[in-house]
């Protein structure tokens, strides 16, 4: 089962790996699971994927806590299933592309991460997404400029279009 961990906008960059840790983190992430992990992060949006029968979110953040004094887990959205997890990643993206700064900054250590792994399946699955996202944004309504998950979800139509697309993806 694929889990989630995710946060983004002004409240992510507590959240952040500095230093390039975020590699280290994954690895001992991959120690605790069955599965692979994906860990990328940036200074305004973190995203923690990993493939486990068991939710170790807590066992995550107690480590996650170990790099921050001021770690608050209440900021933080978690997701378990495949379907749930890959929706919640390309509509916070969706949310987060708006803020082209700070999305291009997220791409860069996206790219990153594929380089450093590329027979990750977490990152293969998400890379081919975002390829046919990106292919098709014509098709998809930019929301206005949010800052964190929460404000897009009651947006229903952006929702329900990037749920197709994904489903049309992957089916």
């Amino acid at each position: 089962m694929l889990h989630y961990i995710h946060i983004q906008g002004k409240e992510a960059p507590p959240f952040y790996f500095r230093d390039k840790t975020a590699q280290n983190f994954k690895s001992l992430i991959q120690s605790l699971s069955d599965g692979s992990s994906l860990v990328i992060s940036s200074l305004y949006r973190t995203d923690v994927l990993y493939s486990s029968t068991n939710d170790l979110s807590g066992n995550i953040l107690k480590l996650w806590s170990l790099q921050e004094d001021n770690f608050d887990p209440s900021r933080l959205t978690f997701v378990s299933g495949r379907d749930n997890a890959l929706e919640l990643f390309f509509t916070s993206l969706v949310s987060f592309s708006s803020a082209s700064k700070w999305y291009e900054i997220y791409l860069e250590e996206f790219r990153h991460a594929c380089s450093l792994d590329r027979n990750n399946p977490i990152l293969k699955d998400l890379k081919l997404c975002e390829q046919y996202l990106q292919a098709s944004h014509q098709t998809i309504p930019r929301p206005i400029a949010g800052n964190d998950t929460q404000d897009l979800l009651p947006r229903r139509e952006v929702f329900d279009d990037l749920v197709k697309h994904i489903n049309d993806f992957l089916n």
